[in-house]
């Protein structure tokens, strides 16, 4: 076996180490698997891998290419295993990555065409496979940044959940299309003036790629600022109509205080006289009024209007609320998001606990903190039907309404490095979430 092709094929096989951490990078954080168990298989899959197909090329004599993007594939099937962001967020990922690379080794090839023009091998020369390895890690710090703070921050944005079906069909698309006029002989490049318009033409590839990537970002922390703006704008709402609630009641107590003298006298004389009737009508109004007092469930001020909302609500449709919230002032988590979580987990259950019949219309929750740093959620109803959770443990479910806003959460609860857990067994739909607060 010739020693020196073998070198020359393992150096560009030796691009699928660069392409892994550009893949990897904007999906760590979401790995289904150990720390430990990533890398250790990552290193095993990826050496077996470059050597042996090294090794298999060198014996056929056959370009990498060949093997590279026909196991595509399979290497996707074994990254889509390891992580857990939805499929069209880690496509996009994977496929940007094969992206760059196609566009370093199309570049490769018109920028070291002159030192290519007496091989007559399917394989780079040894100075222009280690110049192609070098493009491809250089990409890989250019594009660092992006992948390592902006992709992640971008996969956070509910809103541009359909972007990412769009943008990983574009990017399996540009990269067939970059690979495919990847020439096959050096004596074409060298033809007239090709090369170097080609030099300048693809160049503009990672350059515009790299800015729309950032427009991407700009756009989703638009969008995020928007849906946070928004939340708040509903909790100032429903705040304003906690405070108006309040208000008439004070209003209505001190009148009631002022009344109290005349009430009394006239509640004895009623008495005295025996016309229970009469009393009876009279004390009807009075009750009422106290009956609607307003009643602090949360020491928290934004906490405590909306889970008043939520109470009046479910009220309305004769589902009954426990609340047990021991919250002050001061959260580890933002008001808004707190506000976001609760409002659409209590929301849904007093959904499907409206349905079932009246005595089990039933929802509890439980809300405080484990210590300053670490807030408890567990929200649990009844339900009626069948509910299945697919493979990011959300319900699949044909009731109309019961889920709705679970996805929200889940991504809120993600941002602040906590966990969201749901059981749905003996006919209990129960959602109990751990939220941290940020360093």
């Amino acid at each position: 076996m010739n020693i020196s092709l073998v070198l020359r094929y393992f150096t560009e096989f030796a691009m699928v180490f660069p392409a892994a951490a550009m893949a990897i990078i904007p999906v760590y954080r979401c790995r289904r698997v150990s720390k430990t168990f990533l890398f250790g298989a990552l290193a095993i899959v990826l050496t077996v891998y470059t050597v042996g197909g090294t090794v298999l090329c060198s014996m056929m004599k056959i370009s990498s290419n060949n093997m590279l993007f026909a196991s595509m594939a399979a290497l996707f099937i074994v990254y889509n295993f390891c992580f857990e962001l939805p499929f069209f967020q880690k496509l996009v990922s994977f496929a940007n990555s094969v992206f760059l690379c196609g566009f370093c080794t199309t570049y490769n090839t018109f920028l070291t065409a002159p030192l290519e023009l007496k091989n007559n091998d399917n394989v780079y020369t040894e100075l222009s496979g280690l110049i192609c390895l070098g493009i491809t890690v250089l990409i890989g710090l250019i594009f660092s940044r992006t992948l390592i703070k902006k992709f992640p921050e971008m996969f956070e944005t509910e809103e541009l959940d359909q972007v990412w079906k769009v943008l990983s069909i574009t990017q399996l698309l540009s990269a067939c299309m970059i690979i495919w006029v990847n020439p096959i002989s050096a004596e074409n490049v060298m033809t007239g003036r090709l090369r170097k318009i080609s030099l300048v033409v693809f160049l503009t590839v990672p350059i515009v790629t790299f800015f729309l990537y950032h427009i991407l970002w700009w756009l989703s922390k638009k969008l995020t600022e928007r849906a946070e703006l928004q939340r708040s704008l509903d909790l100032f709402k429903m705040e304003e109509n906690q405070y108006r609630k309040t208000r008439q009641y004070l209003q209505e107590s001190s009148q009631l205080r002022h009344d109290f003298r005349q009430h009394i006298l006239l509640i004895n004389e009623y008495l005295k006289k025996g016309q229970t009737d009469k009393l009876t009508k009279y004390i009807a109004p009075l009750v009422e009024h106290i009956s609607q007092r307003h009643n602090t469930i949360c020491q928290n001020q934004a906490v405590d209007a909306i889970a008043n909302h939520y109470d009046e609500a479910a009220r309305s449709q004769e589902v009954n609320v426990n609340w047990s919230i021991d919250l002050g002032e001061d959260l580890p988590v933002k008001e808004s998001d707190m506000c976001a979580v609760m409002g659409n987990l209590v929301e849904n259950a007093i959904r499907a606990a409206s349905e079932l019949e009246d005595n089990k219309r039933l929802v509890n929750v439980r809300i405080g903190l484990l210590n300053p740093k670490t807030m408890v959620i567990s929200i649990y109803n009844a339900y009626c039907g069948k509910i299945e959770l697919d493979k990011n443990a959300l319900p699949i479910t044909n009731k109309e309404g019961h889920g709705i806003g679970l996805h929200s959460v889940q991504n809120i609860v993600k941002r602040y490095k906590g966990s969201m857990v749901i059981d749905t067994k003996n006919g209990i739909f129960n959602v109990s979430i751990l939220m941290y607060q940020p360093e």
